[in-house]
């Protein structure tokens, strides 16, 4: 449970800070980051839970044979069979659990952050923009203002509408505000000025204003696709190829799980003198080759290199390979 949650807080960090960017650059609206950033929890432990739990067989089975129980355990009678029975209902949880985030949970949150992140992205306004510093509002006007005040409002402001004709403000104040009946955003401008004219022409209109409401006009939903990441699992049984390898990758998210289990008992026993970390990061390589293999056989079924119904079970195969050989190496040296 520990490793999950390290491992979770080290992927959700560099999302984190993406979107906090996003949100200082005015392209993001800052009261969604937190809500997005937890919506990528699923999604990230369902490739999170396996490892934890591989590590944690892992450093179960190197502690039995550090502290010489399992040479107890093998003198009663305790064999591998009893060792994967002991595992069964773990590996049932966490299998379980693997599947239905990768499977039900992770696709819905998924397709939640997208729509979150498209409609996040199109209402930006002037919060989270800093002061002295030119920048954009949502690519409709450049805006400048010289004071952030503590009460959210900007001070000495000036924005650029490019446009024909172009409109130019300079106001003492500015702050947004948001209709709660249509949803749309104002930039409120305070004790101000308004220029409207084209360059060229030189016939620039004048007006002095106590309060003026810029409407920010929200582009159109020009939303593509739904990404294949955030396509419920059903859907993809019947889509392309792109889609078909999708569905096989979230599959063997849950088939890490026992196999996961089957390495770390494989890898486990340690010599007399050896701790129970001797074969931790020997364990984490091995497990970051399985996870690479297969998002590297993702990939060539995306481009077509490998049939569909090849799938990702060479990896598997390979890992049980591997796992078998350790064990029988093991039992040549007198360890299990």
């Amino acid at each position: 449970m520990a490793a999950s949650l390290v491992l979770t807080f080290l992927g959700l960090t560099g999302r984190l800070v993406r979107y906090l960017e996003e949100a200082a650059n005015g392209t993001l609206a800052p009261e969604l980051v937190f809500a997005i950033v937890a919506g990528r929890i699923p999604g990230i432990l369902q490739i999170v839970l396996p490892l934890s739990f591989f590590l944690g067989v892992l450093l179960i089975v190197g502690r039995l044979y550090a502290e010489h129980e399992a040479d107890a355990l093998r003198a009663a009678g305790f064999g591998r069979r009893d060792w994967l029975r002991a595992l069964l209902t773990p590996i049932v949880l966490v299998l379980s659990a693997t599947l239905g985030l990768s499977l039900l949970a992770a696709p819905k949150t998924a397709a939640w952050v997208q729509q979150k992140l498209d409609e996040g992205r199109q209402v930006a306004g002037i919060a989270g923009l800093n002061p002295q510093q030119f920048q954009s509002i949502g690519g409709q006007a450049v805006f400048y203002s010289a004071e952030a005040l503590e009460d959210g409002r900007m001070a000495d402001v000036f924005v650029h509408q490019p446009g024909k004709p172009d409109t130019v403000f300079k106001a003492k104040f500015a702050y947004q505000r948001l209709d709660p009946e249509s949803g749309q955003r104002f930039l409120v401008l305070e004790d101000g000025q308004r220029w409207r004219g084209t360059p060229e022409a030189l016939n620039w209109e004048a007006l002095a204003f106590d309060e003026y409401l810029v409407r920010l006009e929200l582009p159109e939903k020009a939303r593509g696709p739904m990404r294949v990441e955030a396509l419920e699992s059903w859907v993809l049984m019947q889509g392309d190829r792109q889609a078909q390898a999708q569905l096989q990758w979230r599959i063997a998210l849950g088939l890490m799980v026992p196999i996961g289990a089957l390495m770390a008992l494989a890898l486990g026993p340690t010599p007399p003198r050896g701790g129970r970390w001797t074969r931790v990061l020997p364990g984490v390589v091995l497990f970051i080759v399985y996870f690479g293999l297969v998002n590297y056989l993702h990939s060539q079924m995306i481009k077509g290199q490998l049939p569909i119904l090849h799938g990702m079970w060479p990896a598997h195969l390979l890992m049980l390979l591997v796992a078998q050989g350790i064990g029988w190496r093991n039992r040549q040296r007198g360890l299990a």
